[in-house]
């Protein structure tokens, strides 16, 4: 974790030196964000296998929802601080403050120690790892059906806010101002999620969680009409609460049911298979609004944010955690 996080700040780095010397292009950018990405690509797998070693097992769901919580007030206070060294300052000097903080997370990582004894991995084999982490992973069915169901979903998220939300904000909408309005309603459902997610004592926590992501749909399906903007960004709320209690009951769920010597490897999977396709859409998005209009698309992708609750089909879903301390291990 700390080696990804040096890394993705080093590459952010770079990205605000080569802005503030005015020598960046957008193939420089678009490589250096590509390092970014793929260090945190290394990076949230590992946090899911550390967080049991910092948490005992009846914290975990609680630890998890703290941890969204931090995460998400973060990300609103850096996306206005962000704002206002971009408008003082220039966006090098706010793109290399990203950097910065980037590489003191790394260093309050490496300060963490682990508090609980779990099992150790053996040296690591990287195409035994492999081969492993992917046997680990399709042997189960609760987890294999909810990450393809989870890549459908994002499918239709990630177009409708990369691309299908501000199209139809500057159509229907007013602009920029209704988007912020959108992304700032989502954004603080998401805080108030940790919370309610700290509240929930579930024995069936996937019943819970899986249609709880299926409300992502709500603002899709209100952009699509469109209808007023007090409804739209109401949804939006309702889906940031609604997808805090997913994510906590998830990650939780993965800590508890699978072997910690499988976990990141089994998390790698889930992180590969949910947002796979998520560049796809970004990139379909625009043709297919440009063939079917704005609307009929939005459906479309809100009937794709609306698949998760099919998961319940699957026994092992309905059922994991059913009998107390139970485990699918």
């Amino acid at each position: 974790m700390t080696a990804a996080e040096l890394a993705a700040g080093a590459a952010t780095l770079v990205m605000g030196t080569l802005v503030l010397l005015g020598h960046a292009t957008v193939l420089q950018l678009a490589i250096l964000a590509a390092g970014g990405g793929a260090a945190t690509g290394f990076f949230y797998p590992a946090f899911t296998g550390f967080v049991p070693e910092v948490a005992a097992p009846e914290q975990l769901q609680s630890v998890n929802a703290l941890l969204r919580f931090s995460v998400n007030v973060a990300r609103i206070l850096g996306a206005a601080l962000s704002g206002v060294l971009v408008a003082s300052l220039g966006a090098g000097v706010a793109i290399t403050g990203s950097g910065l903080a980037s590489v003191t997370a790394a260093a309050l990582i490496a300060w963490v120690p682990p508090r609980h004894s779990v099992p150790r991995a053996a040296a690591s084999r990287p195409l035994g790892d492999f081969r492993e982490g992917w046997r680990e992973f399709r042997s189960r069915r609760w987890v294999v059906v909810i990450v393809i169901l989870g890549a459908v979903s994002n499918l239709g998220v990630g177009a409708a806010l990369g691309v299908l939300g501000p199209l139809q904000s500057k159509a229907s909408l007013g602009g920029a101002t209704a988007w912020a309005t959108i992304s700032s309603a989502l954004a603080l459902g998401t805080v108030l999620g940790a919370f309610v997610a700290v509240r929930i004592r579930v024995h069936r926590p996937l019943v819970v969680a899986m249609p709880a992501l299926g409300l992502f749909a709500l603002p899709l399906a209100a952009l699509a009409v469109p209808t007023s903007m007090l409804v739209i960004a109401g949804s939006a709320f309702v889906a940031g609460v609604a997808l805090d209690v997913f994510s906590v009951l998830w990650d939780t769920s993965l800590q508890r049911y699978v072997p910690h010597e499988a976990l990141s490897r089994v998390s790698a999977f889930d992180w590969l298979g949910s947002f796979a396709l998520s560049p796809l859409a970004l990139v379909a998005a625009g043709p297919l609004v440009d063939a079917f209009g704005i609307a009929p698309v939005l459906w479309v992708a809100a009937g794709l944010a609306a698949m998760p609750p099919l998961a319940l089909l699957e026994a092992q879903v309905r059922q994991l955690g059913a009998r107390r301390g139970s485990s699918e291990r």
